[in-house]
């Protein structure tokens, strides 16, 4: 069973997600794991460019300079789960919705 800090940490994602529309368990599982799929993503490329700076090697993240879908441009920065942790809100589903998962 799992209590203490762990638990409330896990009731509150719950009640976040809840208040944004989310009481499905599925779709919250499946907002969780992309989440945590990006941020892997951004650990392992910060991980790979450090190895290949220290023997000085050629290094070409997976979040380019530009990212493009049809006629949108983004710094792939911004993909970055260092950067996009901290944007706003609006700004997080405009990204997902124009850029990650664009219908």
């Amino acid at each position: 069973m799992v209590t203490g800090e762990i638990k409330n940490r896990i009731d509150n994602m719950w009640d976040n997600l809840a208040a944004g529309g989310l009481t499905n368990p599925l779709e919250v599982i499946e907002q969780v794991t992309y989440l945590m799929f990006i941020h892997d993503l951004d650990e392992n490329d910060t991980k790979h460019a450090k190895d290949s700076m220290m023997i000085d090697a050629d290094y070409e993240s997976i979040f380019p300079l530009e990212f493009k879908i049809g006629n949108n441009t983004i710094e792939g920065q911004k993909l970055r789960w260092s950067v996009f942790k901290d944007i706003e809100p609006e700004m997080k589903y405009k990204i997902v919705s124009d850029y990650v998962c664009p219908i």
